[in-house]
């Protein structure tokens, strides 16, 4: 263990003792004067197992039994009480402590893999045997111990160690919330990492497509070169140059192939239910407005659910839509609204994504779904956005859906995009 846990260890051992001690200030005496019925040791259970879970048990109740001590023997001599006789009523008090840890420890060996139904008893057994302990050093002193007295003992200690064991399961329910928050969180963002990638390895694709042309093209520039009256270098270089390009599609489906085998390491989701493509939507846009001062809200109305395999690909049509709608209202003011909508008609499934931002005027309507055409750019750098948005959102939508996409606009009221997909595209036929 290196220095920096042994301090570490301390430290908490030393947090536990004092939130023990200063809870301990909670308490009842009952039979006999200065014999403490305390609540910190209902919390004490609950601190071993959640701060002090990878501490020593019986080092930790013996830090705190001293420090308990000490922060009793205080307040007595502060009394007019002498050390001695201080000491002698709250020695039986550090004692308990000393004892639960050593009984707790021999019961519960392992904190981390202990059942509730073993740690439970260990609990009853802990208090009850240390509060037997504690009381027979202070009853030895009055000669005054009863068996009714261990009787009342031992219903305490049932009490106390029922509202310990629901703080622990409480405990280890909220855990488990967070253990499936997490996990849905990271469920969300591998998905859209995947959406993403996907998107891109489409265009990936189509840019190799290109290439191919590129490369039959010099190829068969050098045929003509070398059918014509043309000197050598010419003719090596068209030929060194389909050869380049050849090795740099190569490449270009190598890489697309590298990316697509992580994706399926990584992400084997096979179906979605439009629902769900909806709420990780709804979650992740909400998250990004967070990150922005503006107040936009967002209002879903899903008419027909459907499973679809084609989830990456809708999402990122949907994904980019909103997004734009952001920008748009951004642009203008501070609020606004956003409606995504859904319904089947005539055998399609038709998506409408509406704002009430400044809209798009007449001159730039015809050409916001051209490539590289756009109308926002960087205040800051005064960069222009590329443009690509829009032009792979028609893509998607024409060639891999085979529907269409719409809008209409008008400024100052804002604007819609309307895309109409056959459900044969997204919903696989069942026989």
């Amino acid at each position: 263990m290196t220095n920096n846990m042994r301090t570490r260890d301390i430290r908490r051992m030393i947090l536990i003792g004092l939130i023990v001690a200063l809870v301990s200030q909670l308490y009842w005496n009952i039979f006999i004067n200065n014999f403490r019925i305390s609540s910190s040791v209902i919390i004490l259970p609950v601190l071993l197992m959640t701060l002090g879970k990878s501490l020593s048990t019986p080092l930790t109740c013996a830090v705190t039994a001293v420090i308990v001590f000490f922060f009793r023997l205080f307040p007595a001599l502060h009394s007019g009480t002498s050390l001695l006789v201080s000491a002698k009523s709250v020695f039986p008090n550090a004692i308990f402590y000393f004892c639960y840890g050593i009984i707790f420890a021999a019961m519960v060996p392992g904190k981390h893999t202990v059942s509730y139904s073993r740690l439970f008893p260990a609990v009853f057994f802990a208090d009850f045997g240390s509060n037997l302990v504690e009381l027979c050093i202070s009853e030895s002193m009055s000669h005054s111990m009863t068996p009714d007295k261990a009787g009342y003992l031992f219903l305490i200690a049932l009490f106390r160690t029922f509202l310990a064991g629901l703080i622990l399961m409480a405990e280890g329910h909220y855990r488990t919330l967070l253990k499936n928050e997490e996990h849905e969180n990271r469920y969300r963002r591998l998905f859209l990492m995947t959406t993403g990638l996907k998107n891109e390895i489409y265009f990936m694709r189509k840019n190799s497509e290109e290439i191919e042309s590129v490369m039959a093209n010099a190829y068969k520039l050098y045929e003509k070169l070398n059918e014509m009256d043309v000197p050598e270098d010419m003719k090596h270089m068209s030929l060194a140059i389909a050869r380049d390009v050849h090795e740099i599609k190569k490449d270009y489906i190598r890489i697309i192939q590298g990316i697509e085998e992580e994706i399926s390491e990584e992400y084997d989701e096979k179906q979605m239910s439009f629902q769900d493509i909806l709420k990780i939507l709804e979650d992740t846009t909400y998250h990004i407005l967070e990150n922005k001062n503006v107040h936009i809200q967002l209002e879903f109305q899903c008419s027909d659910n459907f499973m679809t395999e084609e989830h990456y690909e809708l999402m990122a049509v949907l994904k980019n839509l909103v997004n734009n709608a952001i920008e748009a209202i951004e642009s203008d003011r501070k609020f606004g609204m956003i409606y995504i909508e859904e319904h089947l008609t005539d055998g399609n499934y038709v998506f409408r994504v509406t704002d009430d931002g400044p809209g798009i005027s007449p001159r730039h309507l015809p050409n916001i779904f051209k490539m590289g055409y756009s109308t926002k750019f960087d205040q800051k750098t005064g960069n222009i956005f590329r443009g690509v948005g829009l032009y792979g959102v028609k893509m998607t939508v024409e060639e891999q859906f085979k529907g269409s996409i719409d809008v209409e606009s008008e400024q100052g009221i804002g604007t819609t995009f309307t895309i109409t997909i056959p459900a044969t595209s997204l919903v696989e036929e069942t026989l």
